[in-house]
């Protein structure tokens, strides 16, 4: 079974600060992308693929999570498009050992927390039962950036 070295959510899925930055902070030998919509774009799929060089990188649906993570030993990063696929994974059995998010796609309903990361009330409400569940949910835009809880972002959401 792979390791988990970072799961996170960032609605760009893999991009120049993953590549860059988040690698960097967490070596891995392969992305997992766990998203339905994009697990059918071929096309989208092919871009994402060339996008970390150096990286395998495996697009997979919600569901196939759990197989994708038992075939290899080695270290991955997981990153879900939202924090709803994410939920999904869990409920689906996937283990995940942490939850890092970072880049939420904001709507009309998202409050900013902190600077680059926006929630809406649904979302914050589905962090804080994940972390009372068990798993270890923050927010870290960045690597370089502490870890930010969710209690100390409370009194953010409205």
């Amino acid at each position: 079974m792979a390791k988990q070295r970072i799961v996170r959510v960032d609605y760009r899925l893999i991009h120049g600060q993953v590549v860059v930055k988040w690698i960097k902070y967490h070596p891995v030998n392969r992305i997992i992308v766990a998203d339905d919509e994009l697990k059918n774009d071929d096309f989208m799929c092919d871009i994402y693929k060339l996008a970390a060089p150096g990286n395998e990188v495996e697009i997979v649906s919600v569901a196939e999570l759990e197989e994708t993570l038992n075939k290899k030993n080695d270290d991955v990063m997981i990153i879900f498009k939202d924090i709803r696929n994410a939920q999904r994974a869990l409920e689906n059995g996937v283990e995940l050992v942490e939850l890092n998010v970072g880049a939420v796609q904001t709507g009309k309903a998202s409050q900013f927390v902190t600077s680059g990361v926006a929630l809406t009330m649904e979302e914050f409400e589905t962090l804080k039962q994940l972390d009372t569940q068990g798993l270890n949910v923050y927010i870290q835009p960045i690597p370089e950036n502490e870890k930010i809880t969710l209690e100390s972002i409370a009194n953010k959401i409205k």
